[in-house]
């Protein structure tokens, strides 16, 4: 799909929590209470980036987004956006985890064509990881490296993770396993990161091509994830709540939800935080809000975890 998104986006200072540590270490880790749908307490830089890919020729647009202020070494999300649509559509999430201490790099595709490598990208991400580690002003932490994306940015994080083994942590936005190499459950079952996957079954199945079969889509990437793992079903959503701007153009090829797209944003930007801090800087306050969220309580998602 090709969609033009709204521009990336400064996060807003908020909220009482702080980050760091050393790996699998919560420091100054927030009270429970706090809730990581909410923003954290960094302000949000920006930086445009331009970063070599795989293999000569291969370069990636990308945005850095750096919280001011946040303890050194910083743990690192890579985030890949869906196939055919622009990384700003992504910002949002980004902008979120920024200001709760992590470092994102946000990065469009080497290949934007209709058929591009799956294999080339995941080891792009590879390579985006290289290049972070590089940056000493970035002052990323080595052992605190997660990945996250949508639609086939959620199946590249967990390739890249198979191909990379300093990813820990990824989440998958409504990820989808269309193509070659299939990484459910070919690539997943040695798999050594902490996966959790969130999505939707509107568009699991309909008339023409569904936008995320059910033969291939999240609760396929959690079946055949070792533990930890967790699936958060989000019932009434759609492919692209996921988003930030929905009504884009051909967003209208995918079947719309019942579930109004801010539920699922709110829902996933939560679960981003608790499960990369959790699984990231050994953060244990998240657990209540990746077990019970209040999505759970109000009956409008299920929570299942291995």
């Amino acid at each position: 799909m090709a969609c033009t998104g709204n521009g990336a986006s400064t996060g807003d200072a908020g909220g009482d929590t702080n980050t760091g540590g050393d790996a699998n270490v919560a420091v100054d880790a927030p009270a429970s209470s706090v809730d990581p749908a909410n923003a954290g307490a960094f302000a949000v830089t920006t930086e445009a980036a331009s970063i070599p890919g795989s293999a000569a020729g291969r370069t990636l647009p990308a945005t850095i987004y750096r919280p001011t202020g946040a303890p050194t070494p910083a743990p690192l999300v890579v985030v890949s956006p869906g196939f055919r649509m622009a990384r700003t559509q992504y910002a949002s999430y980004a902008s979120h985890l920024a200001s709760w201490g992590f470092v994102v790099i946000l990065a469009d595709y080497a290949d934007t064509s209709f058929f591009p490598d799956h294999q080339k990208l995941g080891s792009d991400v590879k390579s985006v990881v290289d290049w972070a580690l590089a940056r000493a002003d970035l002052a990323i932490a080595p052992a605190m490296i997660g990945a996250a994306g949508h639609s086939l940015g959620g199946k590249i994080s967990v390739l890249a993770a198979s191909l990379d083994p300093r990813i820990k942590a990824v989440v998958g936005w409504d990820p989808v396993d269309s193509n070659s190499p299939s990484v459910a459950p070919q690539l997943m079952t040695t798999l050594g990161a902490a996966v959790a996957v969130i999505g939707e079954t509107t568009n699991a199945s309909g008339g023409g091509m569904p936008c995320a079969p059910g033969a291939e889509n999240f609760q396929q990437f959690y079946a055949a994830s070792p533990s930890p793992a967790l699936q958060m079903t989000m019932n009434g959503a759609d492919h692209m709540d996921w988003v930030d701007d929905p009504s884009c153009g051909v967003c209208g090829f995918c079947t719309a939800g019942t579930l109004a797209p801010d539920a699922t944003r709110t829902a996933s930007k939560r679960l981003d935080v608790a499960w990369l801090r959790r699984h990231l800087l050994g953060d244990t306050a998240m657990e209540s809000w990746l077990t019970s969220p209040p999505e759970v309580a109000g009956g409008s998602a299920q929570v299942v975890r291995k």
